[in-house]
């Protein structure tokens, strides 16, 4: 993105991005970035809440206000916001342009309970059961935010999302998937196109569960994206189905199409579950 930022302003055209890991810009120096200390996969601050967002967007149109490029600002959280700073923000710190050593960067100062992801049983009508008893949150979410959902990735509806779930059971199972003809023309070598398919899988069942999960907590206050992830990873079944998924997808990975496991890296977040894909990597080049 940065790179394109800086194709963009060589055109006459002023450009603004916002990044979630402080190091990568500092070492792509974008014309403009505004650095927010929000979890990834939450630019704008947590979900719902109006002001951090407004906050966000009008520090960003700040900075185009002025040309002496490269400029890389923080945004400040104030005393009543600092709740909203991302729990492992000091992993993503100490992470650098070439990735990250998670043993090193999960001993950190601040002394942390540790928890684990419960692993996959292979209960998979447990997890049809989990999936069927948060229809009625979801289909609340739908009708309150007029049907805008960020399923569909993988190409599964939102009423039909358990083919997701059985996607993920039969890939960690070892069974082949039929891969969408759209992705296949796009990548060429099928074990990278079906962890690739298996990764918007993956994305599509964590949308339904955390877009089910603010409809359930709505009204609560609670704006802690961390308390959503917490739960999704630590009290559900879909976590552990996630996490064997990943743990697959690294089993399959082949290093010379997927040199730094982008395809395994999002599909857990940070701070969550084992880094397999890093000690991986010290093995293999």
């Amino acid at each position: 993105m940065s790179v394109i930022q800086r194709q963009i302003e060589a055109q006459g055209i002023s450009t603004v991005s916002i990044s979630l890991f402080r190091g990568f810009a500092e070492k792509v120096k974008p014309p403009r970035a505004l650095w927010v200390p929000f979890p990834f996969g939450r630019p704008l601050g947590a979900p719902n809440n109006k002001a951090i967002q407004r906050k966000v967007i009008f520090a960003m149109l700040d900075l185009l206000k002025r040309d002496q490029a490269p400029i890389l600002e923080d945004l400040i959280l104030t005393s009543e916001e600092d709740h909203l700073d991302a729990r492992n923000q000091k992993i993503g710190q100490k992470c650098g342009t070439k990735g990250c050593n998670f043993d090193d960067a999960l001993a950190s100062e601040e002394p942390q309970v540790p928890r684990e992801i419960a692993k996959y049983d292979g209960d998979f009508a447990g997890v049809c059961a989990e999936i069927a008893a948060r229809k009625l949150h979801h289909d609340s979410y739908m009708r309150d935010y007029n049907g805008r959902t960020q399923i569909g990735y993988s190409g599964v509806a939102v009423d039909a999302i358990e083919i997701a779930a059985t996607r993920l059971n039969d890939f960690i199972n070892g069974q082949e998937l039929s891969i969408p003809k759209s992705l296949s023309l796009q990548v060429d070598h099928p074990a990278v196109a079906q962890n690739a398919f298996i990764r918007l899988c993956a994305d599509d069942l964590k949308a339904y569960y955390l877009e089910s999960r603010l409809s359930e907590k709505k009204g609560e206050g609670s704006e802690k994206s961390t308390e959503y992830n917490d739960w999704l990873w630590y009290e559900t079944r879909m976590g552990s189905l996630i996490v064997a998924a990943r743990a697959r997808v690294i089993e399959t990975t082949d290093r010379t199409k997927d040199p730094n496991w982008m395809i395994a890296r999002a599909m857990v977040p940070r701070g969550y579950g084992e880094s397999g894909y890093t000690m991986h990597s010290q093995n293999k080049v």
